[in-house]
């Protein structure tokens, strides 16, 4: 970590937050935000590769390892923007007082239990932001002191929690499991780490790299050409949500959406086969088990908001994912045992290292003796904020059990197998919520939930999906350099954040008001904010819901059923199905990535079974070259967007 990067990757994480916004908000053309490795990220971090090639060969470019610490600082603060953060935390905690009506009664259910602390209680102060200001209005700064200092405080220590987990665990799932890292290992190829065969210099020069990428294009921009000229028939391709054919395979069937998605495809290329094959084994599993259950007249009721297009398969999902979740612990047992006496051992049996047992953490980001304390100081910040929120302590315990297992869970399924485009089965709020009831939990436990929906970035997690290859990245840095990755990561986060919601807050009240922007987080919607607070009050106003006992036999269900996948798998090695894809099967983002990944896999089995290691080698460069392809494409499209159609754009990115 040089000084220049340093700059370069505070730059850079107010850049990935700036343009994605503008372009959603503003232009209302692409978002951003829909994979956990952000596209936000990527389009510039890309020509910044680009950019660096000629300056390199002349002696004045950065180095692979300064480019790695741009792409660490750059990665986690693109998770700042959208609706993974600054959407839901400022709708959230702005939409109470601005939507509450003497119709929906919300200043009885909701303001009156809410602490005034944690929102913007003031309604001239909301107004104004959902409206804009009248001409000669202040900001109202005292409004928003409160909120923005206590979810400052709250959600630093929430980032910080997720990047002492992931330190500490870097050992085990790197070293002790050799867990692959696939998208940590593009990186660390596109930037030419180690002399890299697939550097982006040599890509360049693959004929298979171009076919793929002018494929791509190609098609991009064939399809802006027709923004201009009417007469020139769009090319109906199906490459996101937004052009996925519908496949019905009978009545009471969820659809199947087919899709040949270029991100997916690409990272999918590097996956191990037996997670493909599983991923959509049981995603077709799970579409027939509903179907059945449709036909036969059986449900446990609907699904909540965010959660899988089941509840039944949902909850079964969940069981299989803290399964899963905690057999991963369980295997690094005494890694952890390992860390935390190193962690609190004296400095003298710390140099016995042979002896006591202890491990050596000298090529961490920060040593392990700061994880562990840094991790537990914010655990009990998290645990006492929201208490003092008004969350009782059996709700709380079962939020944050269930916040873990999704953190930890969808942290190790991407970091093994590179999928991008994932979300939970469920949200810890609707296990929370169905594990007590209204009944169980109290008005102001059920409202202190509410609040939590400002960090639950749409059932992606927040940040610790992208926090995890910062270890695995940090390997790759000169060891006397590393250290000093950690405190930047951090630092872009934060000012990444502050670039981010300062933008929102000034085109709220300066410019066309937030209610304008064309989202879900601030139009009202029924899928954002509001439908949040209109949920909520909607719970305590009936007061009669309890614990769903269905809904905790279903995750009975799936827990067994992925422990002896799990058992399986350990006792016979050959078995081809891996546990993955079960824990994920009822995930709404799989409805459109299924057969992307079926197709990927099928190429792959198809490759190795006819030309073997060797061919499947040869045939990466194509599937790179079509996932920058797409990179440009939806880059080219913001650029047309925010020229010739800036406030009436057009959506090229989705998932």
């Amino acid at each position: 970590m040089t000084l220049r990067a340093l700059f370069l990757g505070l730059a850079m994480a107010v850049w990935v937050n700036i343009w994605p916004t503008y372009s959603s908000l503003i232009a209302h053309s692409s978002r951003a935000d829909y994979a956990h490795l952000s596209v936000g990220l990527l389009i510039p971090f890309i020509c910044l590769l680009g950019l660096n090639l000629p300056l390199y060969r002349r002696g004045r470019g950065l180095s692979a390892s300064e480019l790695l610490a741009i792409c660490c600082i750059g990665m986690v603060a693109a998770t700042m923007q959208g609706e993974w953060l600054s959407g839901y935390l400022l709708g959230v905690v702005t939409a109470p007082t601005y939507f509450a009506t003497p119709e929906n009664q919300w200043a009885d259910h909701l303001i009156a239990r809410i602490p005034s602390w944690t929102i913007v209680a003031e309604p001239a102060a909301t107004t104004g932001f959902y409206e804009s200001l009248f001409k000669g209005q202040e900001f109202p700064w005292s409004a928003w002191a409160a909120p923005v200092f206590w979810w400052a405080g709250f959600l630093g220590s929430l980032l910080t929690v997720s990047f002492c987990l992931v330190i500490i665990l870097r050992k085990q799932w790197m070293d002790n499991e050799r867990l692959t890292f696939p998208i940590a290992t593009a990186v660390l190829e596109l930037t030419g780490v180690s002399g890299s065969e697939r550097s982006l210099s040599t890509l360049v020069r693959s004929r298979l790299f171009r076919f793929g990428f002018w494929l791509i294009v190609a098609i991009f921009c064939w399809n802006i050409a027709t923004w201009f000229v009417r007469a020139i028939p769009v090319l109906d391709v199906p490459m996101t949500v937004l052009s996925r054919k519908i496949i019905r395979i009978g009545q009471g069937f969820p659809y199947f959406a087919f899709s040949i998605h270029p991100m997916t495809i690409a990272f999918a290329y590097f996956t191990e086969s037996s997670v493909l094959l599983s991923i959509w084994l049981f995603h077709l599993l799970a579409i027939l088990q509903v179907g059945i259950f449709n036909r036969l007249g059986f449900s446990i009721g609907s699904s909540d908001m965010w959660c899988s297009f089941d509840p039944a398969i949902g909850w079964q999902s969940f069981g299989g994912l803290t399964v899963f979740a905690g057999w991963g612990v369980w295997v690094a047992r005494s890694h952890l045992a390992a860390v935390f006496r190193k962690a609190f051992s004296s400095t003298a049996d710390a140099n016995r290292d042979e002896k006591v047992g202890h491990i050596d953490d000298s090529n961490e980001l920060i040593s392990y003796r700061a994880a562990v304390y840094l991790l537990l100081a914010g655990c009990a910040y998290l645990l006492v904020w929201l208490f003092r929120a008004g969350m009782a302590a059996g709700p709380l315990l079962a939020f944050w059990f269930a916040t873990l297992v999704l953190y930890l869970g969808l942290a190790r399924i991407i970091v093994e197998s590179g999928l991008v485009y994932l979300r939970g089965p469920i949200t810890a709020q609707a296990f929370t919520w169905h594990l007590f009831g209204i009944t169980g939990m109290g008005a102001h436990s059920a409202v202190a939930l509410g609040l939590t929906y400002t960090f639950f970035c749409d059932a992606k997690t927040w940040a610790i999906t992208a926090l995890a290859h910062i270890p695995r990245l940090g390997m790759a840095m000169r060891p006397e350099r590393r250290r000093l990755l950690a405190p930047g990561v951090l630092l872009g986060a934060l000012g990444g954040a502050l670039s981010v919601i300062a933008f929102i807050l000034y085109h709220g009240y300066y410019g066309v008001g937030s209610y304008n922007f064309g989202v879900v987080s601030f139009n009202g919607s029924g899928d954002g904010a509001v439908g949040i607070w209109r949920y909520t009050a909607a719970r305590i106003q009936e007061g009669t819901a309890g614990t769903s006992w269905d809904r905790l036999g279903f995750f009975a269900i799936g827990a067994a059923f992925t422990g002896l996948l799990v058992f399986l798998r350990y006792r016979f090695p050959g078995f081809p199905v891996h546990p993955i894809g079960f824990t994920i099967s009822a995930s709404n983002v799989l409805r459109s990535s299924v057969t992307s990944i079926f197709i990927t896999w099928l190429t792959k089995a198809l490759i190795m079974k006819f030309g073997g290691l060797n061919s499947y080698r040869r045939m990466a460069p194509l599937f790179l070259g079509m996932f920058m392809g797409y990179l440009a494409g939806v880059g080219l499209g913001v650029i047309a967007d925010v020229v010739w159609f800036n406030g009436d754009g057009h959506k090229l990115n989705d998932w």
